[in-house]
């Protein structure tokens, strides 16, 4: 007779290792089953070219609950994470670019270049920004999140568009686009659009480095988070099998979750079931249709899960000279998010090509060069450039991702780039690049989309999916319940102390 696990997790990526960690740390035996050779999804380091270590998917960190990291004492198991500090550089074909860092005098000067009234504008904008996202913070470990417990104004800003509320407050087309810009990443829509606001708060709801809304870099790489959730669980026992994917959910004669098959045929028992998949694939690909009602299969075919996402990450001699900004070494704008765009039209733009089906032609562009200030992600002299691009439809209307079109799409990317940065397309040494398609295949994320769903106004808060599902002893802990992506931990929290909860409800065994 089998012996169960008193838990089991499919999908190892970061949610279901901080699910893992700590269930394992409760007392509960728990096995962890990921289809990927190595555990951590999208955040991940690996080696595609020989002495280059390169975080693939994921990149960046600011949203890893402060909780998590001290209930786990992740840095004890090698997480350390640095502020990426000046925090935003905007490059330009012709005139001034901008520079915006925590230094608020060297700030100030940059954008009185462009505008005096922005300099207060700008103040007050990060000011209420940080003060609304913080709403947000203080949800992320909410048993039942719900939108309608945030302020008033909250509630205003988040069902607006990013744009309307950073031109509130700013008029220079640069500076408004470098702050809304954080509106519509990883989201279909363009930042003119209704719901972005929430998308902006978002990514200022982070406080894993201290500040509000501040972002940083994980030294050696995003996999780094991943290896040390893995070395928590592993402490506290928990087994984790990789190349090992789940086909289905096993549900016993009484409709409870009761385990899991592999795809070589192994079962699995557990007592529950967490599953760190996102809901699309839970509930249509695991499960038998007769475990659900009518009406929550409707709710599941009404997601909106499409991505606008493209990562193509360079491997480079040299680092970028941009025209607009004085070469250097010790330039400052090399640890900053790099943009490319100078206007929230630009990216309204760029939006709207791929509304239609088509690739941007003139791609919102936000990139990260982590190895000026990490140089063991590179060989000697060497440096990273990770671009993360938008707006690239995963069901394209001019035909398939193809071998050909992905290196075409990958092609535009690196002449967009040359031209604000002329010696980029010659330096490249090697190139990875991921379509929508291709982050779908390999990192698992439903149709592309990095966050396992849209963030925006009918799939927050309570309108995401519960970690408890219809399904008796099956529970989420993935990106598709509150409070949704990046690489927070947040769902793989809440998905372990709901069964910590409900475990003296539960059979014992």
């Amino acid at each position: 007779m089998r012996q169960p696990f008193d838990a089991l997790i499919i999908g190892g990526g970061h949610n279901g290792l901080v699910a893992a960690a700590y269930l394992a740390r409760a007392g509960l035996s728990v096995c962890v089953v990921e289809r990927s050779e190595v555990v951590g999804g999208a955040a991940v380091s690996e080696q595609p070219w020989p002495g280059w270590r390169v975080s693939a998917a994921s990149y960046v960190v600011s949203l890893l609950h402060p909780t998590i990291i001290a209930d786990l004492d992740l840095p004890a198991h090698g997480y350390h994470a640095y502020l990426k500090n000046p925090s935003s550089f905007t490059a330009t074909l012709d005139g001034p670019s901008l520079l915006l860092s925590r230094d608020r005098e060297a700030t100030e000067r940059e954008i009185a270049a462009f505008s005096a009234a922005d300099v207060r504008g700008y103040a007050e904008l990060e000011a209420t920004l940080c003060r609304l996202a913080g709403e947000i913070s203080d949800s992320l470990l909410d048993e039942e999140p719900r939108f309608d417990r945030l302020s008033t104004e909250a509630q205003r800003v988040f069902l607006g568009s990013a744009a309307d509320f950073v031109e509130r407050y700013v008029e220079t087309p640069i500076l408004a686009a470098a702050v809304a810009t954080d509106g519509i990443v990883g989201t279909f829509l363009g930042p003119r659009d209704a719901g972005t606001g929430y998308v902006l708060a978002h990514h200022y709801a982070g406080r894993a480095l201290g500040p509000q809304g501040a972002w940083g870099y994980v030294r050696g790489g995003m996999g780094s988070i991943s290896a040390a959730l893995a070395s928590v669980a592993r402490t506290h026992g928990a087994v984790l099998r990789t190349a090992a994917e789940v086909t289905a959910i096993t549900i016993n004669a009484e409709g409870r979750a009761c385990g899991v098959v592999l795809q070589d045929g192994e079962e699995i028992d557990a007592g529950v079931v967490l599953s760190n998949a996102d809901p699309v694939t839970t509930f249509t690909r695991l499960l038998p249709p007769q475990a659900l009602e009518p009406g929550f299969r409707e709710r599941v075919a009404a997601w909106r899960c499409e991505s606008p996402v493209m990562k193509v990450n360079l491997a480079l001699g040299e680092l970028p000279r941009f025209s607009c900004r004085p070469y250097g070494p010790d330039a400052g704008h090399y640890n900053a998010t790099i943009h490319i765009a100078d206007s929230i039209d630009y990216i309204q733009r760029a939006y709207t090509e791929a509304a239609a089906g088509l690739p941007s032609s003139e791609p919102m562009l936000e990139m990260f060069l982590q190895t000026p200030s990490d140089p063991s992600l590179a060989p000697p002299g060497k440096h990273l450039l990770s671009v993360f691009a938008q707006y690239y439809p995963y069901a394209r209307k001019d035909g398939e991702w193809t071998a050909a079109a992905r290196q075409a799409a990958a092609d535009a990317i690196l002449a967009t780039i040359g031209r604000y940065a002329p010696n980029v397309p010659n330096a490249v040494e090697a190139v990875q690049i991921f379509t929508p398609v291709d982050l779908e295949s390999r990192f698992g994320l439903p149709r592309g989309h990095i966050f396992h769903g849209e963030l925006l106004p009918g799939q927050i808060f309570e309108d995401r999916f519960s970690v408890r599902t219809p399904v008796p002893g099956l529970y989420l802990c993935g990106s598709g319940t509150h409070p949704g992506g990046c690489v927070s931990g947040c769902p793989g929290w809440r998905g372990a102390h709901a069964v910590l909860k409900d475990w003296a409800l539960l059979p014992r065994r």
